[in-house]
């Protein structure tokens, strides 16, 4: 997979824990953290920002975080942008059934987290 030039990663997430260690890990993996939190339109600021990647925190009650991932890769301007589901649960099938291009189960170690950047070409 070629390089991507893009140096951001949006996190879609509202722990609090899960959104501090994912700015942690991308601040040192050099990319620059966007936030958004899943009540907000995940989509329109997929649009805006033109992230590299998406990082997108599945163990969010009051949300549809799995709705969030299909309006994401069923549109055609956000489709292309690889998004990692994140969660405590195994539910890895079903988040690559989803839409998923990978998923990682918490707690994430940096190590992992530098992996999957570099499998995804991020």
């Amino acid at each position: 997979m070629s390089q991507v030039v893009n140096k951001s990663i949006l996190v879609i997430g509202t722990d609090l824990h899960f959104c501090y260690l994912m700015r942690r890990y991308i601040r040192e993996s050099d990319h620059l953290f966007l936030l958004a939190h899943p009540g907000e339109d995940a989509l329109h600021r997929v649009l805006n920002q033109k992230p590299a990647l998406i990082i997108l925190e599945a163990e969010t009650p009051e949300t549809k975080n799995y709705q969030i991932l299909r309006e994401l890769k069923s549109d055609p301007s956000t489709a292309h942008v690889p998004v990692i589901l994140c969660s405590w649960n195994d539910d890895e099938t079903r988040g690559l059934v989803e839409g998923a291009n990978l998923y990682l189960r918490m707690p994430i170690l940096y190590g992992d987290f530098l992996a999957t950047l570099n499998n995804l070409g991020v």
